[in-house]
């Protein structure tokens, strides 16, 4: 009984540890020179889409060794894209809604009906705690997942497609 008691205390003690450790840690400083850092809403063809870009321009002078992944914003996460000039690199975060103003809810008795109605977004459990003019890069340097958090994104004017 004292080792059963004892093997279950310490998978117990085991998983707190590893739960800890699990938490997503920011780096204080960035490896790279941030020149501007915004973002604007945009809305396209007819109105049957939207969402927000998400963009930081750099200077070149950045190590080439830098990998980047993803962005965190306004509770999403999304894969970056990166882009490279002669004086400048740019990544960027492109989140995309699409508004369905055609579709309407179905209500119904039976509830087999219903079942055709498309779930609502539901937030993801966000690994970090961010105000709506901020986001987390996520990048890896040497095969090891860095997380920096940048504040103050301004936002820019909205675009509108035709």
């Amino acid at each position: 009984m004292k080792s059963f008691i004892a093997i279950v205390s310490s998978i117990l003690v085991v998983t707190t540890f590893t739960q800890c450790g699990s938490a997503q840690k920011l780096d204080k400083k960035s490896p790279f020179t941030i020149n501007k850092a915004y973002y604007q809403d945009w809305v396209g063809g007819r109105g049957t889409s939207k969402g927000t870009i998400v963009s930081i321009e750099f200077s070149n002078k950045t190590s080439k060794k830098i990998i980047f992944d993803s962005i965190f914003f306004k509770g999403k996460v999304i894969k970056l894209e990166h882009s490279i000039s002669e004086d400048k690199q740019l990544i960027t975060g492109n989140f995309i809604t699409n508004i369905q103003r055609d579709k309407d809810i179905i209500m119904d008795i039976d509830p087999r009906k219903e079942m055709a109605n498309k779930a609502p977004n539901v937030r993801i459990n966000f690994p970090f705690d961010i105000t709506d003019n901020e986001c987390v890069i996520s990048y890896s340097i040497k095969n090891k997942r860095h997380y920096f958090k940048l504040t103050n994104l301004k936002e820019e004017r909205p675009i509108y497609y035709p």
